[in-house]
């Protein structure tokens, strides 16, 4: 395992496309009772960031004993907003600053106090887009007002929008925080679940203004959504996306994407959640891990993770053998034996 090191330089130069002193590990989730199986000394209860028992310290324990250089923390807020379904958008503004004030920042401003020396936030707020407009709205009726009422859909995604934009506002200029990583499902294993037509009308403009905001304060940007986005990928680029995660492997190629995309677009994950990483054994899920590494790594523009979460139906046993992999075979130059 890796001796704690921590360096938000390493996973920086790693996506800026150079090779660092060894490959970064990137997560966007653990779930709770994979970090305590991990730690040993703590409950799950207190290693949900989105939950009010959260134990910052505890959590950021985790993230720095299993190797990592920055740990990725969500404010708390209610997540679904009954406003949203109202038919007239008059009162948004008003119900947009009510629900702004009730943020609760605060395990993110104690993290300040108690990173170790090197270690960075990932500042993350939960739910994207276009999954908070469909979770609150019903996934029927956003289809429906999308073709019905077009101009009532594009005021709720303006509204989610303009929250998320406030909540990296927040600590945009915040040295504590490296980066935003944004997550927002648009996509499943073949394809987009949206147009492109409509999410480049919906979505993007926020994109775009999210990482515009990142980088004109020196943080990096990374975007999550599950699935097979090959029709946004130059999209994604012209809006000067750092990096996209999961790269989940029955969605993508990999080898392919990197010839693609290197030095345009870093990716983040990939090591498979169903197999190895839930269903094989410790040593399938080093092999995996080793060959991954040998052909991708090189040349920097990657940092390796699951291809989604680790979920808590995931063997201890097997996520200790993905970060033991990653100190054994991710040390640069990568050997190819």
């Amino acid at each position: 395992m890796f001796s704690p090191q921590p360096d938000f330089n390493r996973l920086k130069t790693a996506v800026r496309f150079s090779e660092p002193d060894r490959l970064p590990l990137a997560e966007l989730w653990v779930d709770a009772e994979i970090k305590a199986a991990f730690l040993g000394n703590v409950s799950a209860s207190e290693l949900d960031c989105r939950k009010a028992g959260f134990n910052v310290a505890k959590d950021i324990e985790f993230w720095y004993r299993a190797g990592y250089d920055c740990i990725r923390l969500t404010p708390r807020y209610e997540f679904f907003q009954p406003w949203l379904k109202a038919e007239k958008a008059s009162d948004f503004d008003e119900k947009l600053a009510v629900f702004l004030q009730n943020i609760d920042y605060s395990d993110i401003e104690k993290a300040e106090q108690l990173l170790p020396s090197g270690m960075k936030v990932i500042f993350a707020p939960e739910g994207g887009i276009f999954e908070q407009a469909w979770m609150n709205l019903g996934y029927e009726k956003f289809m429906t007002d999308l073709y019905e009422n077009p101009e009532y859909i594009g005021r709720v995604c303006d509204v989610i929008g303009a929250a998320e934009l406030a909540m990296y506002e927040k600590f945009s200029r915040s040295d504590f925080v490296g980066g935003f990583w944004f997550s927002d499902d648009i996509a499943y294993t073949e394809s987009l679940i949206l147009s492109p037509a409509v999410i480049r009308r919906y979505l993007f403009p926020w994109y775009e203004k999210f990482a515009a905001l990142a980088h004109a304060n020196a943080k990096l940007f990374f975007y999550h959504s599950d699935g097979n986005q090959i029709p946004l990928l130059d999209d994604y680029i012209a809006m000067g996306f750092d990096a996209i995660h999961p790269i989940e492997p029955k969605a993508w190629d990999i080898t392919d994407l990197k010839k693609r995309l290197h030095g345009r677009l870093a990716m983040l994950g990939s090591v498979d959640l169903d197999y190895p990483l839930a269903r094989g054994t410790a040593d399938e899920v080093r092999e995996y891990v080793r060959k991954r590494i040998i052909e991708i790594a090189p040349g920097g523009g990657f940092a390796i993770g699951s291809s989604n979460s680790v979920a808590k139906y995931v063997p201890v046993e097997n996520y200790r053998a993905m970060l033991q992999a990653v100190a054994e075979f991710g040390q640069y130059p990568i050997l190819k034996g």
